[in-house]
């Protein structure tokens, strides 16, 4: 077992036990990247994080029924998932280009204007392009390139297996450069970083 693995497992069984500064370092260590794991699925940003104060709070109500756990943000991401996707909200759905486009604004300060119109142009046209893609493979490509996830922590996620992950991103990179005839597309994989944290 890994070091992180680890710090898990000792995490996970002070936190069964009821401990209750654990649930503090839980809430510290995993708050900021379970909130842009959230706002994948829904632009109601308070759904998201009234979504994690009930997933800390079930983990308390259940803790003596919790199975062992060696990968503790797996386990969040899966089950914030869960709770977005149950939470009975209508308007929910992956805004995958929406954050793509606010990441690339904050870039545009340091563009040369004469640039600008020609990136603006392109990144309108990756926007349809990812917006064509079917919903699994957007949140994938979510998952990898704004959340930097590893192919492994996507599987188990997306309940797929690694190899289907890396088809996955494989065939959606190809598409969208099919759809961009050739034009270079470093700048895509700028544009999806993605650097807010909850303020």
């Amino acid at each position: 077992m890994q070091i992180e693995g680890n710090h898990d497992y000792f995490l996970w069984k002070r936190i069964k036990s009821g401990d209750a500064e654990a649930f503090q370092e839980l809430y510290n260590l995993y708050a900021d990247i379970l909130f842009s794991f959230g706002t994948i699925f829904t632009r109601d940003h308070e759904l998201v994080k009234d979504c994690m104060h009930d997933l800390i709070f079930d983990l308390y109500k259940y803790r003596k029924n919790l199975s062992d756990n060696d990968n503790i943000r797996n386990y969040l991401f899966k089950s914030l998932k869960r709770k977005i996707q149950t939470s009975g909200k209508k308007s929910l759905r992956l805004v995958y280009s929406e954050n793509l486009t606010s990441e690339s604004d904050n870039l545009h300060d340091n563009v040369d204007p004469d640039e600008l119109d020609e990136q603006q142009a392109q990144m309108s046209k990756v926007n349809c392009l990812i917006n064509e893609l079917p919903e699994k493979q957007r949140e994938i490509l979510n998952l990898k390139f704004q959340l930097e996830m590893p192919y492994h922590e996507i599987a188990v996620i997306m309940d797929i297996s690694v190899e289907s992950v890396r088809t996955s991103v494989y065939r959606s990179i190809k598409t969208i450069r099919e759809q961009m005839e050739g034009q270079e597309l470093m700048f895509l994989f700028i544009f999806m970083k993605k650097s807010g944290k909850i303020v």
